[in-house]
């Protein structure tokens, strides 16, 4: 179960500070005002000039990525900020995942044995939001590596 959204200026603010806390924003259906309606939508990005927002742009279950203008939106129905792994949006939730990884082993490779308290700390974070089981075989032998440091020095 995710978080609850409130509007578009919540939203905005968990696409910002995406890194920081993770997770994705999925809404239950998206409908257009020509009708269209879009199940399981994740919003990647809203845009925004002054206090006006313009556009918001997400990713449907097949994959599609639209960026419609606000007054083209009907409905948002139920947007809630999710762990990745609790997505029900698949194309979405395998895009983030490998981002997601991709992003976790260039953490592994910049810090490459020195491994501190802050890089442990975003490293838990991901892993968390996307799940151990998404891990490659790679990824979690470094992690199993690391969390054998950690409990040796602690």
């Amino acid at each position: 179960m995710g978080i609850p959204m409130n509007g578009l200026r919540d939203m905005k603010a968990i696409l910002a500070n995406e890194r920081k806390i993770g997770g994705a924003i999925e809404a239950a259906f998206l409908r257009l005002r020509s009708g269209e309606e879009y199940r399981n939508v994740c919003i990647v990005h809203i845009d925004q000039l002054g206090a006006q927002y313009y556009s918001v742009g997400f990713v449907t279950e097949q994959g599609e990525r639209m960026v419609v203008n606000v007054h083209d939106i009907s409905v948002i129905s139920a947007p809630e900020h999710k762990k990745i792994r609790e997505l029900n949006n698949v194309a979405y939730k395998r895009e983030a995942i490998h981002n997601k990884r991709r992003y976790l082993k260039r953490l592994f490779d910049i810090y490459q044995g020195s491994y501190t308290v802050h890089f442990w700390q975003e490293a838990k974070m991901i892993i968390d939001d996307i799940g151990v089981e998404a891990l490659s075989p790679e990824l979690s032998l470094l992690v199993s590596n690391v969390q054998d440091q950690a409990a040796r020095t602690a």
